[in-house]
C-alpha cells in the first residue's frame, strides 16, 4: 500500500489521519472499485489458479497450520471478532477521540453490511469439503473484509504524527494475508474470494477515515 497516501497531516488540528485526505478518499474509492468489478467478473466455477491453490493447501495441511488457520478463524467471527472490535474501540473511547470513534463505527458497520449485500448479489459456491463450516456464499470473504477493515482503522487509530508508520503497514498487510491464507487453508474460500474481500475492507476503512477527515480539514482551513 502506497505509504505516501497515509502519513499523518502535521498540520491539521484534531484528528489527523492522512497527510493527503484526497488522496486517501481516491485510493478507498480505487479498491472498491476493483471489489465491484471482481463482482461483476467472478465465475460461477473456480478458475484454474484457484482450483491449483485450493489442492495445493489441501495437500500441505498439518496440525500445526491447522491451528494457526483455526485461530484466525476464531478472530474472525463470534466472540472473537466481537473482543477485536471492542478492544480496538475501547482505544478512541478511553483517549475521547469522537471523530476517530466515528470513523472506526462506520468502517466496522459499512464493511459487513456490503460483504453480506454482494454474498447475496454473486451468489457464488464455496470450495467442497471445507475444515470449518461457515454459512453463505463464498463472495466476499468476511474473515479477510473485517481484518482488512480494522488493521487499516487500527493503524489509523493507534499510530500519531512521532510515529512513522511503513513498519505497522507491513504489519497490517502481514495479518491480513495471513487470514486471506487461513481461509483458502481451511478450504472454505477460493482466492478471488480473499482478494476481493481484502480491497472491500480496507477501501472502507481508507474511504470513511479519509471522508471524516476532509469537512474538519476545510473547516480548520477556513478559521486559520
Amino acid at each position: 500500500m502506497p505509504t505516501a497516501f497515509l502519513e499523518p497531516d502535521r498540520s491539521l488540528a484534531g484528528e489527523r489521519f492522512f497527510l493527503r485526505p484526497w488522496r486517501a478518499l481516491l485510493l478507498g474509492a480505487a479498491l472498491l472499485l476493483l471489489f465491484v468489478l471482481l463482482a461483476l467478473l467472478v465465475p460461477d466455477q473456480p478458475l484454474a489458479i484457484e482450483q491449483h491453490w485450493t489442492d495445493w493447501m489441501r495437500e500441505t495441511q498439518t496440525a500445526p497450520l491447522k491451528q494457526i488457520a483455526l485461530v484466525f478463524n476464531y478472530l474472525g467471527r463470534g466472540l472473537g471478532r466481537a473482543l477485536v472490535v471492542v478492544g480496538v474501540g475501547v482505544v478512541p473511547i478511553v483517549a475521547k477521540r469522537w471523530w476517530a470513534l466515528l470513523a472506526y463505527a462506520v468502517t466496522e458497520a459499512l464493511t459487513p453490511l456490503l460483504n453480506s449485500l454482494f454474498k447475496a448479489l454473486v451468489d457464488r459456491a464455496r470450495p467442497p469439503d471445507g475444515l470449518v463450516h461457515p454459512s453463505g456464499p463464498s463472495f466476499p470473504s468476511g474473515h479477510v473484509s473485517f481484518a482488512a477493515a480494522t488493521l487499516v482503522a487500527a493503524v489509523l487509530l493507534f499510530t500519531t504524527v512521532e510515529c512513522p508508520r511503513r513498519r505497522w503497514w507491513w504489519l497490517a498487510t502481514t495479518g491480513i494475508v495471513g487470514m486471506a491464507w487461513s481461509r483458502t487453508y481451511l478450504q472454505v474460500h477460493w482466492l478471488l474470494d480473499v482478494l476481493a474481500g481484502s480491497f472491500l475492507g480496507a477501501g472502507v476503512a481508507l474511504f470513511v477515515f479519509a471522508a471524516i477527515q476532509l469537512p474538519r480539514r476545510a473547516q480548520t482551513l477556513q478559521d486559520e
